[in-house]
C-alpha cells in the first residue's frame, strides 16, 4: 500500500506533467491554438500555461522540501518516488525551452534555474537530475541553429548552397506589429552586441529609400529560411526566423545559468568550499555533460561565425541595416562559462588535496574507466587523476583561443578558428563587382570579430595572470603554451603588454632574470 505522498507524487507524474507536456505537443497543442487569423496564437492559453507550469513547478519544490526536513517519511521508496518526478518534470521543461514563443521559452528557463537555487540544497543527490535536464535543455535549444547551418556546409563562403540548390527566404504579412517588433528586439540582443544595441537606438531617422508606410510594412512581415532538402535526410528543411531568436535568447538564458551555478561573481578561491559542496553531489557524468553543453555551445557559435553567408542572410531578414550580425557575444559567453568552470574545478580539487583527501573528490566511486570529452579532446581517466584531466581541458581550451586569435591577424584570416586547423582560402576570379562586394562583407565581419576578441583575450589572460603564485605555477603548464601563441602576429597594445606581463612573472618564478 502506498503512502499519502507517494501517491501524490504518482499524480503528478501520471497527470499533470503529462498534461502540461502535452499542451506543447505539435498534434495536440493547446497552447497555440489560433483565432481566425493565422499564425497569431491565443494570449490567453499562453498566460493560462504558464500560470499553471509555475504552480506546477513551485508544487514539486514545496513537495521535496517538505520530504527533506521530515526523516520519518523519507525512505528509499520516496527517494524513487522524487527521481522519477524530477524526470518529469524535466521533460515538461525542456519542452518549454524548444517553443518558438518567448514568453513560454523564458518560463522554461526560470523554472530551471528555480530549481537549481531555490531547491537545490534539499535535492541532494538528486540534482544530477535537474543537471543533466539543463545540459539537454541547452542542446535543444541550438536545435534552429543545427538546421539552419545545413545549407551552409563550406565555411569561409558568402553563397548558402548545398547539392541541390540555394537558400531560400519566404515572408508573410500577416504578423501582428506588436509580435513583429517584439521580434526585432528580439533579434537585437541576440545578435548585436552592446555597442552595435546603442547605434541601432541612434538611428532615428528611417532611411532614405524608406517610406514610413514600407517600414511599417517590413516589421510587420515574418520570414522563413528554407532550402531543398537532401535525399534521404529526415531533418527539417525550413526554420521559421523566430524559432532561431527564440531559441538562442533561450539558450543564452540557460548559459547563464550554468555559468552561475559554478562560476557566479566570485573570485574562484573565495568559491571553493560552495563549489566543494556541490562537486560532492555532482557526479563525473553530469559534470562532463554539462561541461560538453558549454563547449558545443561555444563551436556552434563559432561555426555560425565562420558563415559570412549566413550572417549576410540575417542582416537582411533581421533588418540591422549595416551592423555585423554574428554570435560572438554568446560565444565569448559560453568559453568564459567553460574555462572558469575547469579553473574553479581545478582549484578545488587543490584545496581537497592539501586538506588531505584525494583528488577524485570531484566524483564518485567507481568512475575510474570512464571516458570523458572536453574542448574536442578525449580524456581517458583510466591512469590519470582528476588533476591531470583539468590541466590538459585548460591547456588545450587556452591554446585553442590564443591560437585562434593570432590566425585571425595572419593572411590565412580567422578561417581556422573553429578547431585551428588550416583552411586553404578560396581561389576564384576576383575581378568581378559582385566577387568584390562579397570580400568587402567577408572582412568586415572579420575585422568586427576581431575588436570583439581582443577582450576575450585579455580577461583570460588577467585571469591567469591575477592567481596567486602557487597556483600560478601549477598551472604554468596551461599558462606558458597559451602565451607563447600570442606573441606573433598581434598588434594589439593591451595584449602585448598583458602577456609580457605573463611572461617576466614566469621568468621571475624560474628565475631566469
Amino acid at each position: 500500500r502506498l503512502k499519502w505522498i507517494h501517491n501524490q507524487i504518482l499524480i503528478m507524474c501520471l497527470q499533470l506533467f503529462p498534461m502540461l507536456t502535452r499542451a506543447l505537443d505539435k498534434r495536440e497543442c493547446w497552447v497555440k491554438r489560433s483565432s481566425r487569423l493565422k499564425w497569431i496564437h491565443n494570449e490567453n492559453m499562453e498566460s493560462n500555461f504558464k500560470h499553471a507550469c509555475g504552480l506546477a513547478i513551485e508544487l514539486v519544490s514545496d513537495t521535496i522540501t517538505a520530504l527533506r526536513r521530515n526523516p520519518e517519511k523519507y525512505d528509499f521508496d520516496t527517494e524513487v518516488a522524487i527521481n522519477s518526478l524530477l524526470q518529469h518534470v524535466m521533460v515538461l521543461l525542456i519542452a518549454c525551452v524548444q517553443q518558438p514563443l518567448e514568453g513560454i521559452a523564458r518560463v522554461g528557463c526560470s523554472c530551471i534555474r528555480h530549481l537549481l537555487f531555490s531547491t537545490g540544497k534539499e535535492l541532494d543527490h538528486h540534482l544530477n537530475v535537474v543537471c543533466r535536464g539543463l545540459a539537454d535543455a541547452c542542446n535543444a535549444s541550438l536545435e534552429a541553429v543545427h538546421l539552419v547551418l545545413i545549407p551552409f556546409t563550406q565555411p569561409n563562403r558568402l553563397e548558402g548552397s548545398n547539392e541541390n540548390g540555394l537558400v531560400r527566404v519566404y515572408a508573410r504579412k500577416d504578423t501582428p506589429s506588436a509580435v513583429a517588433h517584439r521580434l526585432a528586439t528580439l533579434t537585437h540582443q541576440v545578435f548585436l552586441n552592446d555597442k552595435q544595441v546603442d547605434m541601432l537606438a541612434k538611428e532615428s531617422a528611417p532611411a532614405p529609400q524608406a517610406t514610413a508606410e514600407e517600414k511599417v510594412e517590413q516589421y510587420m512581415r515574418s520570414y522563413v529560411i528554407a532550402w531543398p532538402a537532401d535525399r534521404g535526410s529526415t531533418k527539417p528543411s525550413r526554420v521559421p526566423f523566430s524559432d532561431l531568436v527564440v531559441g538562442l535568447l533561450a539558450h543564452s538564458l540557460l548559459i547563464q545559468t550554468v555559468n552561475d551555478l559554478f562560476v557566479g561573481e566570485e573570485h574562484p578561491v573565495q568559491r571553493c568550499s560552495e563549489l566543494g559542496a556541490l562537486l560532492r553531489v555532482l557526479t563525473p557524468q553530469t559534470m562532463s555533460l554539462l561541461l560538453d553543453a558549454v563547449w558545443d555551445s561555444y563551436e556552434v557559435c563559432l561555426a555560425f561565425n565562420h558563415r559570412p553567408g549566413l550572417r549576410y542572410l540575417i542582416q537582411k531578414v533581421g533588418c540591422l541595416n549595416d551592423l555585423t550580425p554574428g554570435l560572438v557575444k554568446q560565444a565569448q559567453k559560453s568559453y568564459s562559462t567553460y574555462i572558469n568552470t575547469i579553473l574553479f574545478l581545478r582549484i578545488n580539487v587543490k584545496e581537497q588535496k592539501s586538506c588531505g583527501g584525494g583528488a577524485g573528490i570531484v566524483g564518485g566511486e567507481g568512475d575510474e574507466g570512464k571516458v570523458y570529452s572536453h574542448a574536442g579532446l578525449s580524456l581517458e581517466s583510466i591512469d590519470t587523476s582528476w588533476e591531470g584531466i583539468l590541466d590538459t581541458c585548460l591547456k588545450e581550451a587556452s591554446c585553442q583561443l590564443c591560437a585562434a586569435y593570432s590566425l585571425m591577424h595572419s593572411t590565412q584570416g580567422y578561417s581556422s578558428i573553429l578547431r585551428h586547423k588550416p583552411i586553404i582560402n578560396k581561389k576564384g576570379r576576383r575581378s568581378s563587382e559582385k566577387e568584390s562586394e562579397k570580400e568587402t562583407v567577408q572582412e568586415s565581419f572579420e575585422v568586427n570579430d576581431i575588436d570583439h576578441w581582443t577582450g576575450t583575450v585579455i580577461s583570460l589572460l588577467n585571469m591567469y595572470l591575477n592567481l596567486h603564485d602557487d597556483l600560478f605555477t601549477l598551472l604554468l603548464p596551461a599558462i606558458y603554451p597559451a602565451c607563447t601563441e600570442l606573441t606573433v602576429n598581434i598588434t594589439d597594445t593591451k595584449v602585448r603588454n598583458t602577456v609580457k606581463a605573463i611572461l617576466e612573472r614566469v621568468a621571475s618564478i624560474k628565475n631566469i632574470i
